[in-house]
């Protein structure tokens, strides 16, 4: 569980200027000292929104050559309101997005998404997070061994009965030379990525096959996989390029003593056919035990 900062508020319209200033002052590296001794090495003050709230967090560098600066986007929600995977899923949503224009010595920031879950309701389902969502994101800096400052507007929906979506501008300075070793908090989070095939950690699920029939009377996609343990909460998401639509694949029968089961999307008159042949696929497995990923060509 992340360690949160103090929310704080200045209200009291008796204040000074002057008083005031210290105090935000005072909260801000508050803030901070939180942050690094639960293992981030900073953070911004939360930004408020009905039913959510979101901030920045810094805590160390990727491992290997880069060494890129790693931030993180971390979105809490009040207890029972979910947020969006990168694909919503069947019944639609807000995934996130986000503007990094204001910032400052950045080239590109690429951000990662933790293994999502499905949810199914009246409405349908959908691909989301439940409660609170951290998002890594490696930063890329325009000249390397200098701070960058980094802004970014985050755009995203949350549901419950009613859907909102939200707004954030989020600021956090990121010191040059940040260290590559990864605190304890930094790593969970990081493990929650999907891996690919190649790379795989123990208990992550095993991509067997994909396979996509786009001809004939019953085109569909089919995925088969074997998961650790008992396969418990295994679930298959595919997306496509170009902002094709792809359903949510179905298990079809049971995970076997090997932990291999087998999951196929129905391919309807929802599916542009033309438009998807040829295109790549990507195939995201996850389970309790692990999370990964791969890609395929449509054909």
């Amino acid at each position: 569980m992340l360690a949160h900062a103090v929310e704080w508020k200045c209200q009291s319209p008796k204040m000074s200027p002057k008083f005031r200033s210290l105090h935000l002052t005072l909260n801000v590296i508050f803030a901070l000292v939180v942050a690094a001794s639960s293992g981030w090495a900073a953070s911004s003050p939360w930004v408020q929104a009905p039913k959510a709230k979101a901030r920045l967090l810094v805590g160390g560098a990727a491992q290997g050559s880069s060494g890129s600066p790693l931030a993180f986007i971390e979105i809490a929600l009040e207890p029972g309101w979910k947020t969006y995977w990168r694909t919503p899923g069947d019944a639609g949503g807000l995934p996130p997005s986000f503007d990094w224009s204001k910032s400052t010595n950045l080239a590109a920031a690429t951000v990662a998404f933790p293994a999502p879950h499905r949810f199914t309701d009246k409405s349908g389902s959908t691909i989301g997070y439940m409660d609170e969502l951290v998002l890594p994101v490696t930063l890329t800096p325009l000249n390397k061994g200098e701070p960058i400052t980094l802004v970014v507007g985050v755009h995203y929906g949350i549901c419950k009965d009613i859907c909102i979506p939200v707004e954030a501008e989020l600021a956090l300075d990121v010191p040059a030379g940040v260290s590559e070793a990864l605190p304890a908090d930094v790593e969970e989070t990081l493990k929650r990525v999907p891996r690919p095939q190649d790379n795989l950690a123990a208990g992550d699920p095993v991509l067997v096959r994909a396979v996509a029939t786009l001809e004939g009377a019953s085109p569909k996609i089919a995925v088969e996989a074997t998961f650790a343990g008992d396969g418990a909460g295994a679930d298959v998401f595919l997306e496509a390029p170009d902002g094709l639509f792809l359903p949510l694949p179905e298990r079809v029968g049971d995970i076997d003593g090997t932990g291999r089961a087998l999951f196929e999307a129905a391919l309807g008159t929802d599916v542009d056919l033309a438009a998807l042949k040829g295109k790549p696929v990507t195939v995201t497995l996850v389970s309790e035990s692990g999370a990964s990923f791969a890609t395929f060509v449509a054909q």
